[in-house]
């Protein structure tokens, strides 16, 4: 019977002899990746260089005959994390590189990165996202889970493990009895306040200061282009006064043709660690989009316009350290904000509530489809659960109901 083949990339039996004075001489059989076995040998002053030597050669084969695959089943789970985050790096936003090494530094790896990649068993993962629950809200969770996944799936790809032992886990749900929370916009009383005070005067000497300093941040102005637009704030911050078409693009409407004014939402910016503010072209195509301006947004941009500025410089633009006109920061704008918004009993406003305000507005119009509110969100599908507020007060339904039912 013939003698079955070597699994790829193993060698055979190594064989150590000292063919002259002082020189030992390792052989052995080795089949590469491609099939093909052949005979390696390497010499040394001793059997036990000889065969060191010989051990280095077939690592060093394994790795370049494996395409470059350094990981085996006893490799740790923080090498193939550092092989992960390489290739997240290469094909993903600067900001989700930096979320990912987040979780990882602060939390996966304490918990995980010393495990050899075979013991990364369903068992031992299961118990790693039970010990997060009380730390860490679902959608946290999920994102972790995403992240151990893909570590997993290098090893995987690899062939240091057979399969991805997190497919074999349960979903991460919402916990029994604790219910989810519901996306809260601002109500037509809510917008009117805020707005108000944003504009209004006051006799108190600290509402005075508060109010310079939204102004200052240009809080109002960025509260109703949110609003109009249901941007991101980033993306909202990312605008340059190129992107803006107040001459209108031509469409067909109910009396003839007209022209609206639109927005080109080409950008987002955010804050990556060890890159400083980034702006980036947005994580998806979804993302890229025009939206048409209400009247109120046209007006406020055209005011700014008006201002002497190159045109690739922001809308909302702040100085750097230099002296330069640069993008503001993020952050900047909600610490801003949290400072504020208690004086119109808005503690729990933060820029995404525009968005979401904007979203339930929308959602309100049955004359637009889930495809088109998507399309203006700048999502791949319209998130009704997700951005639309509920609980307002519909007076117009006992309008309808004394109309229907009164005899």
């Amino acid at each position: 019977m013939a003698r079955p083949p070597l699994p790829l990339g193993t060698p055979g039996a190594i064989t150590a002899k000292e063919e002259s004075p002082g020189v030992w001489v390792a052989r052995c059989r080795f089949r590469d990746h491609d099939g093909v076995t052949r005979r390696l040998w390497k010499q040394g002053p001793s059997k036990t260089a000889a065969r060191g030597a010989l051990h280095h050669t077939i690592q060093d084969r394994q790795r370049g005959a494996g395409g470059g695959s350094s990981l085996t089943p006893a490799s740790r789970f923080s090498d193939a994390a550092e092989l992960y985050l390489a290739k997240i790096y290469r094909k993903r936003e600067d900001s989700t590189y930096a979320l990912y090494a987040y979780h990882l530094e602060r939390t996966v790896l304490p918990a995980l990165g010393a495990l050899q990649l075979r013991e990364c068993t369903v068992a031992r993962l299961d118990a790693f996202l039970e010990a997060l629950e009380p730390r860490y809200a679902p959608a946290t969770r999920r994102t972790m889970r995403s992240i151990v996944s893909g570590v997993l799936q290098v090893g995987v790809l690899h062939e240091a493990l057979p399969a991805n032992p997190v497919r074999e886990l349960d979903r991460i749900e919402q916990p029994k009895g604790q219910a989810k929370k519901k996306p809260r916009g601002l109500t037509v009383d809510e917008r009117q306040a805020l707005l108000g005070w944003f504009d209004g005067t006051s006799d108190d000497a600290r509402v005075r200061r508060l109010q310079r300093v939204a102004r200052a941040a240009e809080l109002p102005e960025l509260v109703r282009l949110c609003l109009g637009t249901g941007l991101r704030i980033g993306e909202a911050l990312a605008v340059r006064r190129l992107d803006v078409n107040l001459d209108g693009v031509l469409v067909r409407g109910d009396h003839g043709p007209m022209r609206v004014p639109v927005v080109t939402i080409a950008g987002n910016v955010t804050w990556v660690k060890g890159k400083g503010l980034v702006r980036h072209d947005g994580k998806s195509e979804a993302a890229l989009r025009v939206i048409p301006l209400p009247q109120f947004a046209a007006d406020l941009l055209r005011e700014r316009l008006i201002q002497p500025g190159d045109e690739s410089w922001p809308l909302f633009p702040a100085a750097g350290r230099d002296g330069r006109i640069t993008y503001r920061y993020p952050s900047n704008v909600r610490r801003t904000l949290r400072s504020v918004r208690e004086e119109v009993s808005l503690g729990w406003m933060t820029p995404h509530t525009w968005r979401r305000t904007y979203a339930t507005i929308l959602d309100d119009e049955l004359a637009m489809t889930d495809r088109m509110k998507a399309d203006l969100m700048g999502q791949a599908q319209f998130l009704k659960d997700t951005y639309v507020s509920r609980g307002e007060l519909h007076v117009g339904a006992a309008v309808l109901l004394d109309a229907a039912l009164d005899a």
